[in-house]
């Protein structure tokens, strides 16, 4: 198994860019859509980039389905205020999310999702990230 480096790849520089200098600003990661860690700025070491990964794939499908049973049009941005902090995931790329984790409740939270809007416009199609997909000769996916 080859480790990647999340961090330094081509992407998390620039969500470090983007992200990692605006002020509340704990951590970001970039994901795809089955929760495969992409990129991560440095303010999250890479296990807990991985963990938070997952937990925002989870939130992803859960808001799916909450939008199919309430008859929506589609899940854009999610907003979890914890009571000492903010969670923001929000659509970065066809099969793509961007989660920010805030230091504080105090943090500017519009501030923090115009750098999230702006990255994901920045980088457009460089965000796009595939799912998973099984090798060949493979049992299916549990």
């Amino acid at each position: 198994m080859v480790l990647v480096d999340t961090h330094s790849n081509a992407l998390g520089w620039l969500l470090n860019e983007e992200l990692g200098e605006v002020a509340d600003v704990k951590c970001a990661v970039l994901v795809s859509g089955d929760g495969l860690l992409h990129s991560r700025t440095d303010g999250i070491g890479q296990d807990d980039a991985e963990k938070l990964a997952a937990l925002t794939a989870s939130l992803r499908a859960a808001s799916n389905a909450m939008n199919k049973h309430v008859g929506g049009r589609g899940v854009r941005q999610h907003l979890v205020e914890f009571n000492d902090r903010f969670a923001l995931t929000t659509a970065a790329a066809e099969n793509t999310m961007l989660s920010v984790i805030t230091t504080g409740t105090d943090a500017d939270v519009g501030l923090i999702t115009h750098h999230m809007v702006r990255l994901a416009a920045r980088l457009g199609h460089a965000m796009n990230v595939k799912d998973r997909q099984r090798n060949a000769g493979m049992g299916s996916p549990a």
